[in-house]
């Protein structure tokens, strides 16, 4: 009997949340029953660990995350791709590469598709000409999809509401981690320890970081005992640095970079922090409630 031909879709070779979830649901699938690829962005550590779990990875080199004139270039890839490999079922993730992946896999043939929402890329931050632009598209991707994966209940709801998906073809799915992979020790603190609040995150627009690292400064300067980690990577990394130096807080707000040890880094923690604009489910916070930590999050749906 043939396997079945699964492609997972994703944007950015990152470890984050979308492509550990996506990795979760890849790992506890039948091998003898599935064969497996991953498509995405060349490079970087998902392209290693995919390697590194025997699937097959496919590489599109023109892929952006913002907007981009190389997005028709992206598209046509990826529906050459669905062409020439011909897979039973197409899963993606992220919002550019679940509107590009929709389409192209709809037109390449493809039998069954699914998209994972983990979160909109419209917010309650931006202009409405920019929401309504950006639900707009959503709306009309979500009629090449067979199914719609939501990661929290309120943009189910909205998307059910707002007439986004159509009920029936709308699933909701919280995102989960396995707690046998985090067996936090939560350090004894000692009254002369410093107090370190941490975050992992991406360092982007959306993860609200610059406003964040200007609170943290501010913090700082009143209350020498208090030291940030904020671990992770990304374009605005270089921003922030550049922000704690002119503070001359360079020993007090940690950037580690990206690291693949994150149970460590909570154990570290006395408080986990994220600040984000909009979240879908974030892994980070599950992790940092699996180790114990008092979390401290913007207001947001996810």
């Amino acid at each position: 009997m043939a396997k079945i031909k699964l492609a997972h879709l994703q944007l950015l070779p990152l470890l984050s949340g979308a492509q550990n979830v996506m990795l979760t649901l890849l790992t506890n699938l039948d091998r003898e029953r599935y064969e497996i690829f991953v498509i995405s962005k060349p490079e970087g550590p998902l392209v290693v660990k995919v390697k590194d779990l025997g699937f097959t990875h496919i590489s599109v080199p023109a892929l952006r995350r913002d907007l981009s004139l190389l997005d028709g270039f992206a598209f046509l890839h990826i529906f050459l791709i669905f062409r020439k490999y011909k897979f039973d079922i197409v899963h993606t993730h992220s919002s550019k590469t679940g509107f590009l992946g929709r389409i192209a896999a709809r037109l390449a043939g493809i039998k069954k598709i699914v998209h994972t929402v983990h979160g909109f890329p419209f917010h309650h931050a931006q202009p409405f000409p920019i929401r309504f632009f950006y639900r707009s598209l959503e709306k009309f991707a979500a009629t090449f999809c067979d199914k719609m994966v939501f990661v929290n209940e309120a943009e189910y709801k909205f998307a059910v509401e707002f007439k986004i998906i159509k009920k029936e073809k709308a699933v909701l799915i919280h995102n989960c981690i396995e707690l046998k992979d985090h067996e936090f020790i939560k350090k004894r603190r000692k009254e002369n320890d410093d107090f370190i609040i941490g975050s992992v995150l991406r360092f982007e627009k959306i993860k609200n970081i610059e406003n964040t690292v200007r609170a943290a400064i501010r913090v700082c300067l009143k209350n020498k005992k208090i030291v940030f980690f904020f671990v992770g990577d990304g374009k605005l990394l270089p921003v922030c640095r550049k922000m704690v130096i002119n503070a001359g807080l360079e020993n007090k707000i940690l950037f580690p970079g990206w690291q693949n040890n994150i149970s460590e880094w909570l154990n570290k923690f006395d408080v986990y922090l994220l600040f984000s604009i909009a979240e879908g489910l974030s892994i980070s916070i599950l992790e940092a409630m699996a180790a114990g930590l008092p979390i401290v999050a913007s207001d947001v749906k996810g």
